[in-house]
């Protein structure tokens, strides 16, 4: 087998599994585990895969092998405490939008997610997420509002001094570092004020929760729960809290 088909193999099988190993490579190229090691590393330095140890990963973004400045800029698998899940929230989420939304989305692994399954949709975006937007943008997305200001590298922000008065949205997603009682909480201070100026002018808060955050404080309290309507986590999330949000009208999807 040529190297041409052994890396469109590779590539095909990321597409269907997200993660490989070399063993797995091995077993589905039938050659050696220095060939699928060398393959590995030929389209790591192409920017096609990213490479990990024993193995490799889908890459989820525009490639940003010819642009140093955007590695790190975009999540990437490995980044994810469950890729899979995380998937199936985005997913939901974009799913519960209607034709001509408008949407708030917030700083995060999970909405950043939400971007592929927008791609087909005719819901209007409003955000200020960074990697989110530029990758709308490499796709061609044209229902896009970018929330303007100065821009924090350490956290891919747009932070504005001014309030958005004339913006009006049906949903703003938002994900967070915990949910409890409390209420969603996040830990980094910015995203925290971004998001706050944001929910006036949502109708409905969904949180898009990974079920290992469910019932976990995460820093500060960004909503409480009498302020979000809807929360989207997966199947293993704590049942007890799964209980406290049903108790406080909170619809619930699980993924």
């Amino acid at each position: 087998m040529t190297a041409k088909l052994r890396h469109n193999q590779i590539l095909d099988y990321l597409q269907e599994h997200s993660l490989a190993t070399v063993s797995q490579l091995v077993d589905l190229l039938q050659c050696s585990p220095a060939t699928v090691r060398r393959d590995i590393s030929d389209l790591d330095t192409e920017g096609k895969l990213k490479k990990i140890r024993n193995g490799a990963e889908k890459i989820l973004s525009p490639t940003v092998s010819t642009s140093p400045g955007m590695v790190g800029f975009y999540p990437t698998i490995s980044d994810y405490s469950n890729y899979e899940e995380s998937d199936r929230i985005a997913q939901k989420a974009v799913a519960l939008c209607q034709e001509k939304d408008n949407i708030f989305i917030g700083e995060g692994q999970t909405p950043f997610l939400m971007g592929k399954y927008l791609l087909n949709s005719n819901v209007h975006v409003y955000s200020n997420y960074l990697p989110l937007l530029t990758y709308l943008i490499s796709q061609n997305y044209p229902h896009l509002v970018v929330l303007g200001g100065q821009y924090i590298k350490s956290q891919n922000l747009l932070v504005s001094p001014d309030t958005h008065v004339s913006y009006q949205g049906r949903y703003m997603m938002v994900s967070g570092d915990g949910l409890t009682e409390a209420g969603l909480t996040k830990s980094a201070l910015l995203t925290f004020m971004e998001e706050k100026k944001m929910l006036q002018y949502a109708d409905k808060v969904i949180a898009l929760v990974d079920s290992t955050k469910v019932g976990v404080f995460g820093g500060i309290s960004l909503f409480t729960l009498d302020q979000i309507d809807m929360v989207i986590t997966g199947k293993a999330a704590d049942p007890k809290m799964i209980e406290v949000l049903l108790e406080h009208n909170i619809q619930v999807h699980l993924v």
